[in-house]
């Protein structure tokens, strides 16, 4: 059986957790507050992920499809098998598609969008074909550069005297209550409810008494980055700009300037970005691949081109960009996938768990 360590998984959810969470600016509905709000759903969400290090302390050597099969039988753990699936495929393609959309709106602007993501989804088949210690190493290789320069930005925010930490006032204008509803569901569900997808792959983790200790670590630092783009971004752009902004992360940093010599770092930002929406569209990937493995009985390997076909295909589903954001609010929210695949059906299984070991 293919092994990961701990280092691998410390890199693989920091980069997975900062992923596509910079492409937006997150709690911008309670304005000046953002930071705030990300900081309340990064400590809220917490319940969720003791959840999921919970689930997978009673099974260890067990991912999330084989515990569905194991505890609600053939059929019902089946039938989950395939809808989290599907939810896998589903989340892996707005992350090729937000990775088409960004080079179209940065680099490549007269370059067809079904090029850009046929290049991505082909790098992420070749990392699955190759095995799930290819994928993880990739994170441990980038993960050193990313964090220094996320780093790097943030000191470069402060040298060039762009923040204006007045932007940020006043704190809690409306109340901390109204800030803690704005936490829900974002960022409570999106980035940090997404943990649910380790569930996949901490059962190949080689040192099994390390991993709550690792991803704690790394869930933290993923939050404190997350949080200081947030801050940043308003404390620079204002309320009002960053709100509307296509990119908050991007506009900050165009602004840069150092002694008329120290700028134009959009490059540096847009392969901060690549690199976190490869990782976090490769990972639901092979979640999804290894989830038709144990309904299929078939090497994973073997069904990684036809899930990457499905993939690819429904990548075209939503004519643009705008329409792409809409749909994602509106099947994450308002039919509540996110609450079920996060919170309901994990909950269900903790629940079923405790009863059979009981009984």
């Amino acid at each position: 059986m293919e092994k990961i360590n701990k280092y691998q998984l410390f890199a693989m959810i920091i980069l997975f957790l900062i992923g596509s969470s910079t492409l937006f600016q997150l709690g911008m509905e309670a304005k000046q507050d953002a930071w705030i709000v990300v900081i309340i759903g990064m400590l809220s969400s917490l319940i969720l992920l003791s959840l999921f290090l919970f689930i997978q302390k009673k099974e260890l050597d067990k991912n999330l499809v084989q515990m569905f099969t194991y505890y609600f039988g053939p059929f019902f753990g089946s039938l989950l098998v395939i809808l989290y699936s599907l939810y896998f495929m589903y989340e892996s393609m707005r992350n090729f598609r937000d990775f088409g959309e960004l080079t179209l709106m940065t680099f490549l602007p007269q370059t067809p969008i079904s090029i850009v993501m046929l290049i991505m989804l082909l790098l992420s088949l070749y990392a699955i074909y190759k095995g799930i210690e290819v994928v993880f190493r990739i994170g441990e290789f980038i993960i050193p550069g990313v964090l220094f320069f996320h780093l790097l930005l943030f000191v470069l925010y402060i040298c060039s005297r762009i923040v204006h930490f007045d932007n940020l006032l006043p704190i809690l204008e409306n109340g901390f209550i109204f800030v803690v509803k704005k936490s829900f569901p974002d960022p409570f569900f999106f980035p940090f409810g997404q943990m649910v997808l380790f569930l996949m792959f901490w059962s190949y983790l080689n040192e099994q008494e390390k991993m709550t200790k690792t991803t704690i670590y790394a869930y933290f630092t993923s939050g404190i980055l997350i949080m200081l783009h947030s801050l940043f971004n308003v404390a620079i752009l204002g309320t009002t700009y960053a709100k509307i902004s296509n990119i908050p992360m991007l506009s900050s940093v165009r602004i840069i300037q150092i002694a008329d010599v120290v700028e134009r770092f959009d490059a540096l930002v847009i392969l901060l970005i690549f690199a976190g929406l490869f990782i976090k569209a490769t990972l639901w990937y092979l979640a999804a691949v290894f989830g038709l493995q144990q309904l299929l009985k078939k090497d994973y390997r073997k069904l990684a081109f036809p899930v990457g076909v499905i993939i690819y295909a429904a990548c075209f589903l939503e004519p643009n960009w705008v329409t792409h954001i809409w749909v994602g609010n509106i099947v994450g929210n308002k039919y509540y996938v996110s609450r079920l695949f996060m919170l309901i059906f994990p909950l269900l299984l903790c629940i079923v768990m405790l009863i059979r070991k009981r009984g």
